[in-house]
């Protein structure tokens, strides 16, 4: 009984030691080199990831504008924006207008040597006008290639080389609107391929250039005759961080020879001139110009007309603020005896607010049309 007794108490020791062995063999065992946290970030893969996304920004950037204006000019049977001429023309007074829903695409490829630009306004006129244009929905689509030190070719739809203001982004502009000169006479584009540089170094002063052969049909507008425009540009600036002064002229000349009512020479001068000093910004133009018949700025159908205007402006910035004063004359045709041989005097106070890095900005114009009438001006302006 004794030894039954001594032969139960060892089976049941080996049948826990069993069990016990059973568990120790389930369990894993974990490799000496095993660790058990995650791999370090190093500033070198962090810069690496930026430059990746920073790549791709670059070759592939939308850009929005967005610009809409109330205007009260009270009761006046003038042309749009104050051209005067012998016939007039609707009678505007009060409205809100959505004046611009620009977007763009654009970027930079292969070390910034190639660049694109497509820009869509979906507030652009559909309408065809006569020696101008059928629409100017779709207004830039052109590729630049930078290969060549200090001469880059630019080729597609494009403001080609043309006076100061015509060639300033419809965001950075002084006033809510062009003066009445630049959007007569220039503020065009059209297919062209263009040579175009800027801070080219010329000992102390730095120039900028751009030479184009234009096809002279209009903005979205097919070839219409084999005969092609020239436009060319070219500008000194002299000066330092705080200070600057610029000077430069512009010229174009063309033939339109659609039919024999339109047809006749087309061409344009213009000199330029800016100073910047601190937040002070003074600028001028005076541009020549002639017409062919049937031009969208010609009032006349079957002669050339030919305009001719300036303006001068001062504009100061501080801080958020920036008041201006800009005063124009514009004659819509200069030619003796022409019976649109009418200024239009203009000089317009504005005031603008620039918000978040000047994405958001608010502006107030009043203009004095001399003779003629006053306008009001609000415009909100939000560019992404």
């Amino acid at each position: 009984m004794k030894k039954l007794y001594v032969y139960s108490l060892v089976l049941l020791a080996g049948l826990f030691l069993s069990v016990g062995r059973v568990g120790a063999v389930e369990e894993p065992k974990q490799d000496a080199d095993f660790e058990d946290t995650p791999a370090e970030v190093t500033v070198s893969d962090i810069e690496g990831l930026n430059n990746r996304i920073n790549d791709l920004a670059k070759s592939a950037r939308v850009n929005v504008l967005l610009q809409a204006q109330y205007a009260n000019s009270g009761v006046q049977s003038l042309q749009p924006k104050g051209f005067k001429t012998a016939t007039g023309g609707a009678s505007y007074n009060d409205l809100f207008l959505g004046r611009r829903a620009e977007v763009s695409f654009s970027g930079d490829l292969d070390n910034k040597q190639v660049a694109y630009r497509v820009q869509y306004d979906f507030l652009g006129s559909t309408s065809t006008k006569a020696g101008v244009a059928t629409g100017s929905q779709l207004k830039d689509y052109w590729v630049r290639l930078s290969y060549i030190p200090f001469a880059d070719i630019q080729i597609g739809q494009q403001r080609y080389a043309q006076g100061l203001e015509a060639r300033t982004s419809s965001a950075d502009l002084d006033f809510a609107d062009s003066a009445l000169v630049t959007s007569a006479v220039e503020d065009r584009r059209d297919l062209a391929i263009q040579v175009q540089s800027s801070k080219v170094p010329l000992g102390p002063l730095k120039l900028e250039y751009a030479v184009a052969l234009v096809q002279g049909s209009g903005q979205n507008t097919p070839d219409n005759n084999d005969n092609k425009d020239l436009a060319g540009r070219i500008g000194l600036t002299y000066g330092e961080a705080d200070w600057k002064v610029f000077v430069g002229a512009s010229g174009y000349d063309g033939w339109e020879s659609t039919v024999a009512a339109h047809s006749g020479d087309r061409n344009a001068f213009g000199l330029e001139g800016r100073v910047n000093v601190g937040g002070l910004k003074l600028q001028g133009e005076y541009i020549q110009a002639q017409l062919e018949p049937g031009n969208n700025y010609n009032p006349s159908g079957t002669a050339l007309s030919r305009p001719q205007g300036w303006y001068v402006s001062a504009n100061y910035r501080i801080e958020d603020w920036r008041p201006g004063l800009r005063a124009e004359s514009y004659t819509v045709d200069s030619t003796v005896g022409s019976a649109n041989n009418l200024n239009n005097d203009v000089l317009t106070a504005g005031l603008d607010w620039f918000h978040g890095h000047d994405d958001v900005r608010l502006s107030v114009n009043f203009e004095e049309h001399f003779a003629q009438y006053e306008q009001v001006i609000g415009q909100v302006q939000v560019k992404i």
